[in-house]
């Protein structure tokens, strides 16, 4: 009988928090077992025969359901990132410290981004990826301003052929003018599965990022990669850029200007941390 419950709205980028988590959780105590189940089945989820023991959930279609399944099961239930419910509806809260919902509220941790799967491996010694992101509310998205920046990254690895991969967000303009760089090799996401990024990341040691992806800058510091910003201006008042320049101010990421990444530090181990402060409470 599984002890966690994954509660999962089907978006790739919650269901990559809340694994994260619950693999944490797994590689910890590997007798625990875990079940995702989709908001989607609605009320039948309160009429399942085995009892949870901890319930996780990430992204607003599942904060109602994650209550109700407390209450119905008697669990204790955490959510990644700012809730749409009132915060006494959670055990706990597990949120990026650029949310700014602290408040020495008991139930809050804060964390340095949202948590992903994302685990360190045996790198590849000069190995390096570019990651590009897309247009955001957080960022003034200048092709231009991107491309020159990446055009500079190709010049000054140009002894290796370099790896540029894009996201969903990226404009397909944009995909066509990084394919005339040359001597590189691009990849989309259409080309590859779900899996392609984290295995990549692992092995990797140097890699650049839009600074519009704020989640691929979390999971490549996981993966104990070095990481340099490639930057963009971001809108005024942007939490999410705030965090990235509490990066930079930090050192744990460089700016594409200063050269190539430099690693400072041992990698970003922040579902780990979350999960050692779960158990640590007795709730599993």
């Amino acid at each position: 009988m599984p002890e966690i419950w994954v509660l999962t709205d089907g978006k790739p980028g919650h269901v990559n928090q809340s694994l994260g988590l619950a693999e944490a959780l797994k590689r910890l105590r590997p007798e625990l077992g875990f079940r995702q189940l989709d908001v989607s089945a609605g009320w039948r989820l309160l009429f399942k025969p085995e009892r949870p023991r901890l319930i996780i959930s990430a992204g607003r279609r599942t904060h109602l359901w994650s209550w109700l399944c407390k209450l119905r099961y008697g669990a204790k239930n955490l959510v990644l990132m700012r809730p749409s419910l009132p915060q006494f509806c959670f055990d706990l809260i597990l949120a990026p410290e650029h949310d700014g919902i602290g408040n020495n509220n008991p139930r809050v941790v804060e964390t340095r981004g949202a948590l992903n799967r994302m685990v360190p491996g045996e790198k590849i010694r000069g190995s390096s990826l570019v990651l590009v992101g897309g247009p955001s509310k957080h960022v003034v998205w200048d092709e231009d301003r991107v491309l020159r920046q990446i055009r500079s990254i190709v010049e000054a690895n140009s002894d290796s052929q370099l790896r540029i991969a894009t996201s969903r967000r990226t404009p397909l303009g944009f995909v066509g003018r990084l394919g005339e760089l040359g001597s590189i090799e691009l990849i989309t996401p259409e080309s590859v599965n779900s899996m392609w990024l984290p295995s990549i990341l692992a092995c990797t040691e140097q890699v650049w990022v839009t600074s519009d992806s704020v989640s691929m800058v979390f999971e490549a510091l996981t993966a104990g990669c070095a990481v340099s910003l490639i930057s963009l201006e971001s809108v005024p008042n942007s939490r999410t850029q705030q965090g990235m320049q509490l990066l930079l101010d930090s050192g744990l990421v460089n700016l594409s200007s200063d050269g190539n990444p430099r690693f400072n530090g041992a990698p970003l181990a922040e579902a780990k941390r979350c999960a050692e402060f779960i158990l640590e409470k007795g709730w599993l």
